[in-house]
C-alpha cells in the first residue's frame, strides 16, 4: 500500500485548539494544588498536548497570572497566591 493511500486514510481528530480553555483549565488546577510540576499539570490534562499546555503555561507566565520556576529538572508552576 503506498504511503499517500496511508496518510489518507487517517481520521482527522477533530480537536480545535482553544487557548482561553486551556488557560483556564490550567488555573483551576492551579487554585486548587497552589503548586504543581509541569509534567503533573500534562498527567491532569490528557485531552490536550503537551504543546497547548505549554502554550497555556507560557501566556499565563508572561500576563503574571502564574509562576514558573525550575527546579533541578522540573518546572514548577506556583499560583500567584503562593507565599514562599
Amino acid at each position: 500500500m503506498p504511503m499517500s493511500a496511508l496518510l489518507e486514510s487517517v481520521p482527522d481528530v477533530g480537536r480545535e485548539y482553544h487557548p482561553d480553555l486551556i488557560t483556564a483549565a490550567i488555573l483551576d488546577h492551579l487554585e486548587e494544588q497552589t503548586v504543581i510540576s509541569l509534567d503533573s499539570l500534562v498527567c491532569l490534562m490528557p485531552h490536550y498536548t503537551w504543546n497547548q499546555i505549554f502554550h497555556g503555561v507560557d501566556r499565563l507566565a508572561r500576563c503574571n497570572k502564574v509562576v514558573l520556576r525550575r527546579h533541578r529538572f522540573d518546572y514548577m508552576l506556583f499560583s500567584t497566591h503562593f507565599v514562599a
